[in-house]
């Protein structure tokens, strides 16, 4: 099946964009490296510019950039539900093409939830947001990624049935201070409390089972990231 028959399954309005077709105008709302990319004639060079920029982000992304290393096939720009972005193809660990969409961080549409909130995030998250992804999931199930701004929660926000099997009163947060930035597709969220003093820390909010707490947050994410690309 062809790349595009494929992605229109999931999303009937994509397109992949050619750089001769973009207006200065739409051009200048990309990053920096972005257009970079658009210039270069071959994958591996694309490659190339797509690992100097992810290398910015090796304390969060280390597994998934080694993974990526030796498994990105390329990178092109695609326009989806009315937005650019770029879209991964890496091949999987049976050698199959994956995948992954990354939205342009010039144009999110952080919630006022979140806005209210944005300066307690921590800086490992907003700089990804502001100079890398808003997002990078998979296609298919927009998940297994850090979501997209648009898409991340407030945990307190959704009625959770475990929450009839633990006890909550002895959390150490409140669900209304606590966001899930990862989804791993199954309704579980890599997540952390926004009055933790230890910006590394978070915990996993399992939707069947008590949440796993006290773990360094961007390891798991990097972690759960790599495995979803690999099946």
């Amino acid at each position: 099946m062809e790349k595009l028959e494929y992605l229109k399954k999931n999303s009937s309005d994509i397109s992949v964009v050619e750089s001769s077709d973009l207006s200065e105008d739409v051009k200048k709302t990309f990053p920096q490296y972005w257009v970079d990319l658009l210039s270069a004639s071959d994958p591996g060079s694309r490659n190339a510019i797509v690992f100097k920029e992810w290398s910015k982000f090796s304390y969060q992304f280390q597994s998934t950039l080694d993974y990526l290393r030796t498994n990105l096939v390329d990178v092109e720009l695609i326009f989806n539900k009315k937005k650019y972005a770029l879209l991964y193809s890496v091949k999987n660990k049976a050698g199959g093409l994956v995948f992954y969409e990354g939205k342009n961080p010039n144009e999110k549409d952080i919630p006022p939830q979140i806005q209210e909130v944005w300066k307690k995030i921590p800086e490992t998250f907003t700089d990804f947001y502001d100079q890398l992804h808003n997002g990078w999931v998979y296609f298919a199930s927009q998940a297994n990624g850090v979501l997209p701004i648009e898409d991340v929660i407030i945990l307190g926000d959704l009625d959770w049935g475990i929450l009839d099997d633990i006890d909550v009163e002895s959390l150490p947060f409140k669900l209304e201070n606590c966001i899930g930035f990862f989804n791993n597709g199954m309704g579980d969220y890599a997540s952390i409390d926004l009055n933790s003093t230890d910006k590394k820390q978070g915990f996993i909010w399992w939707h069947t089972k008590p949440p796993k707490l006290g773990i360094e947050i961007w390891p798991v994410i990097d972690e759960w990231t790599k495995i979803g690309i690999e099946k």
